[in-house]
């Protein structure tokens, strides 16, 4: 059913092998850093964010690197920021869409601009869209998955926002890139927990089940 939803505004039908639930998005942010984390591996953050993204890549001992949110231009991303930032052991970039703390919306221009900067780094975008159904303003919520077949994308969201169900813990990841990249590197089977995410070079990406 999520899928089903969520292909709605994508060119690409997703499948329901695409979608992994988790109970809330909170969970789902906990193991996708979780999963990502291995020596000496950092992951781009917007500055602001919700901090739960911090706090998550500090219980698992992976770095977090902070790219501005620019309050002159909407609180659109400072992508030469990325650029300086990443390097060889960045393993993924987050964005909040609609924002948690901004609560600007990114227009789809500038959402193809952040996939193409992060295809250009050799890195995901995980986007956490649990507002998605909350998007004022002039700017039309456009998810990033949209993008998919520029740069892998990771999508968390959650019932509790989009309907107004704080108490409904139902969460859900979802593999949003018609490639097939994160099949073939096995990023499908992140459900839970149990396997670790070795990040090499651009898109090679190995898990050791444990």
């Amino acid at each position: 059913a999520i899928a089903e939803y969520l292909s709605k505004d994508f060119p690409h039908q997703l499948s329901p092998n695409d979608v992994y639930l988790a109970a809330g998005c909170t969970q789902a942010i906990e193991i996708v850093v979780s999963v990502l984390a291995r020596p000496n591996a950092n992951i781009l953050l917007p500055r602001p964010s919700y901090p739960q993204y911090e706090a998550r890549a500090s219980v698992s001992n992976l770095e977090a690197c902070h790219f501005d949110l620019i309050p002159e231009k909407g609180w659109d991303v400072d992508l030469d920021s990325i650029e300086a930032l990443a390097d060889e052991n960045t393993v993924a970039m987050v964005i909040i869409n609609p924002s948690n703390p901004c609560g600007n919306v990114f227009t789809s221009q500038h959402l193809k601009k952040i996939a193409e900067t992060a295809r250009k780094l050799g890195i995901f975008v995980i986007s956490d869209e649990v507002y998605s159904l909350l998007a004022f303003g002039s700017n039309p919520f456009v998810p990033m998955g949209v993008f998919g077949s520029i740069v892998p994308v990771l999508t968390l969201g959650s019932i509790s926002k989009r309907w107004i169900v704080p108490g409904w813990r139902l969460g859900w990841i979802v593999t949003c890139e018609p490639n097939g990249i994160f099949q073939q590197s096995g990023v499908g089977a992140l459900s839970f927990p149990f396997i670790n995410l070795y990040h090499n070079s651009k898109f090679d990406m190995v898990l050791e089940l444990q």
